[in-house]
C-alpha cells in the first residue's frame, strides 16, 4: 500500500511515538513525502524537540528512523498535478504538494485534517490498521 506522510502525521509521531512506529515499518506500507517535508520538520524542529520531550541525542536518532523509510520526492516528479491539487484544495493551498503526490502516485494522504479525508484524499490511522488486517 503506497501512502503519501502527511507532516501532522510525522510531527505527532516524533512527539509520541507509541504503536503508530509499527505502521511505518510494516512491509506492507509504502511512505512518500514531497521534499519540502524535509524543510517543513527544519522550520519546526525545536517545538517538535520540546514537545517530545525527549532529549537531542534520541530525538535524532528517532527522526533519522523515521526519515528512513520515507521516500521523498522532488517537485519535477509531480509537478504535472499541481495546478489540479490547487483546484481540489481550492483556497487552502498549503497542502498541494501533498495533493499533487497523492495524485501522482494514485494514494492515500495519511493525515489527521478531518478536512483532507473528507475531499477524498486523506486516510486516517485507524483505517490504515483496518485496511492492513484485511
Amino acid at each position: 500500500m503506497i501512502l503519501i506522510l502527511d507532516a501532522n502525521v510525522l510531527f505527532r509521531t516524533l512527539i509520541s511515538p507509541g504503536n503508530i512506529l509499527n505502521l511505518y515499518f510494516d512491509s506492507k506500507i509504502e511512505l512518500y513525502a514531497p521534499e519540502r517535508l524535509k524543510q517543513e520538520f527544519e522550520n519546526n524542529k525545536n517545538e517538535i524537540i520540546e514537545k517530545s520531550r525527549l532529549d537531542a541525542k534520541e530525538f535524532e536518532e528517532l527522526s533519522l528512523l523515521l526519515f528512513s523509510v520515507v521516500t521523498f520526492v522532488p517537485v519535477e516528479k509531480y509537478k504535472l498535478y499541481l495546478q489540479e491539487a490547487k483546484t481540489i484544495l481550492k483556497e487552502h493551498q498549503k497542502d498541494e504538494d501533498f495533493i499533487a503526490l497523492c495524485l501522482y502516485y494514485n494514494a492515500k494522504l495519511w493525515t489527521y485534517e478531518k478536512r483532507l479525508i473528507a475531499l477524498g484524499h486523506g486516510i486516517t490511522t485507524l483505517e490504515i490498521i483496518k485496511l492492513l488486517q484485511l
